[in-house]
């Protein structure tokens, strides 16, 4: 058996309509490829544009991705209760998982069946608190997942905050990137799966 392929790494980010995190997921997907990564970013808005679940996900690999959708994942992050309740059951046996615990109070009994991997910190309360806006628990997710799982290289997502964020929040935003990284106290290595080919010898 020879690899022929490596499948992607998948990561969903859920939240509510309103909260930030399909602009996460797409800073996410647009670092990536300055990383040099095949990148399919996709997203999903509830009913409800605003208020009702929405999620944006990410698939990334060092090969071309030969299916753009994605059943389970290496990493879920979750901002709030609802999408967390909807999606636990999705994540890959000892995948990560990272939660805002400002909107995230119960970790499920089930979900600490399917991982240990479970970070959980009040981004968006301390958004509010360090910077006066709630805004910022996007960028701030993005710093907690990058020194989480190291998926982007830290600098890759402050270029792509650069060129997409608007000049005079630039600065806040990377403050908020640099606030995340720190407050994550863990490192996970997320598990490679290769795709096999039996070799005939005939």
């Amino acid at each position: 058996m020879i690899p022929i392929e490596r499948n992607p790494f998948t990561i969903r980010i859920g939240g509510l309509g309103g909260q930030g995190n399909i602009k996460m997921g797409l800073i996410l997907a647009n670092a990536l490829t300055t990383d040099k990564k095949w990148v399919i970013q996709t997203q999903h808005y509830g009913a409800q544009v605003r208020g009702g679940v929405a999620y944006s996900d990410v698939l990334f690999c060092d090969d071309p991705i030969d299916f753009p959708i994605a059943y389970n994942f290496n990493v879920l992050y979750m901002m709030d209760q609802k999408p967390l309740n909807s999606f636990f059951h999705l994540l890959k046996p000892n995948g990560v998982l990272i939660c805002d615990s400002t909107y995230v109070k119960q970790i499920h009994v089930n979900i600490r069946r399917i991982t240990k991997k479970i970070l959980v910190y009040p981004v968006t309360e301390i958004c509010i608190e360090k910077f006066g806006m709630a805004v910022l628990a996007n960028v701030m997710g993005l710093g907690i997942l990058q020194k989480a799982t190291g998926i982007v290289n830290l600098d890759a997502l402050k270029k792509t905050i650069n060129e997409e964020v608007p000049e005079k929040f630039v600065d806040v935003n990377l403050e908020a990137l640099e606030y995340g990284y720190k407050l994550c106290d863990k490192c996970y290595t997320l598990k490679e799966e290769k795709k096999y080919m039996p070799i005939n010898f005939e």
